[in-house]
């Protein structure tokens, strides 16, 4: 029912390419997949749940631990009293076929809806739920788009001045020169990249217009890069990369700025750069002043918990 699932994903309002089943299945392997879509009396399909159970935790059911978030997928026009029996469907289901006895949920950020869709912070609520974790990501709002600070200006004219220049690339070998850069910048915070080199050209294949390489050259050296996943309302930065000698000549900047500048972007509303927060909730200042820096601010990306 994949092409089934992916269409309802299209035609939704809060929903990002993440929740498309060519995204979600890439990792099909590491997760024990327990997604639900729901249908009305006449059969008809009116909401998706994507999720899985925990990889740690057997009895706890996540939507969707290997996503940046989950949440009811629901229709334009669906209706307040319709989230709220599916919210209690799921729950039920959950609880009663799969004994399940927690059930965790990453709200979509309110940024990726086409329309407001809260509802489902109502149900949360009204099933006792609670918020466990919040992180805080920092984004523009291109309709009302604030002034980029000095430093970020002093960063652009650093990389105009070196003559560097910014590409989009579909060629496989300049997705593999830009991994070694991302892992290079995100294990000096204790991390790796969430996808591997061929993960990341997996994905960049079955999306080559959503999810985009902003990278930035001199000469055919790699500097800087911006990996971009574009959905209806948002770009979002999943990843952001730069060398020693980049950061010198403010190649990042100029990576960036083309992107948050590219046609295919403007119909969106929000250009987000994701959560600037650490592994123990804290803020991390440098990243948190360096996004404000383009005028971009907060969006709270919020975890919630429900004891079945």
């Amino acid at each position: 029912m994949a092409a089934e699932w992916d269409r309802f994903v299209l035609s939704s309002r809060n929903s990002t390419l993440l929740h498309m089943r060519q995204y979600m299945d890439y990792h099909s392997d590491r997760f024990q997949d327990a997604s639900l879509m729901f249908t009305n009396r006449e059969g008809r399909l009116v909401a998706l749940l994507p999720a899985c159970f925990s990889r740690s935790d057997s009895r706890t059911i996540v939507s969707h631990q290997g996503l940046t978030y989950g949440g009811i997928i629901v229709e334009p026009l669906t209706h307040t009293f319709v989230i709220g029996e599916v919210m209690q469907a799921a729950l039920d289901y959950y609880k009663t076929h799969l004994q399940a006895t927690t059930f965790i949920l990453k709200h979509i950020p309110y940024i990726y809806s086409s329309q407001p869709s809260d509802e489902e912070l109502y149900f949360i609520h009204s099933h006792g739920g609670k918020l466990i974790e919040r992180g805080l990501s920092q984004t523009i709002d291109l309709t009302r788009r604030l002034p980029l600070n000095s430093l970020r200006r002093r960063c652009l004219s650093r990389a105009h001045r070196a003559h560097l220049m910014v590409a989009t690339t579909n060629r496989r070998e300049d997705w593999d020169q830009y991994h070694p850069l991302l892992t290079h910048c995100v294990s000096r915070h204790g991390f790796l990249p969430v996808h591997s080199a061929d993960e990341l050209w997996l994905l960049h294949s079955r999306f080559p217009e959503q999810i985009v390489l902003y990278a930035t050259f001199h000469q055919q050296q790699m500097l800087a890069g911006a990996v971009v996943y574009i959905s209806p309302q948002v770009a979002h930065a999943q990843y952001l990369a730069v060398s020693d000698e980049g950061k010198q000549h403010g190649a990042l900047d100029l990576a960036i700025m083309t992107a948050v500048s590219d046609p295919r972007i403007s119909g969106c509303r929000y250009f987000d750069f994701g959560i600037s927060t650490e592994r123990d909730g804290s803020l991390n200042p440098g990243l948190t002043l360096q996004k404000e820096g383009f005028g971009a601010r907060g969006v709270c990306y919020d975890i919630y918990q429900i004891d079945l």
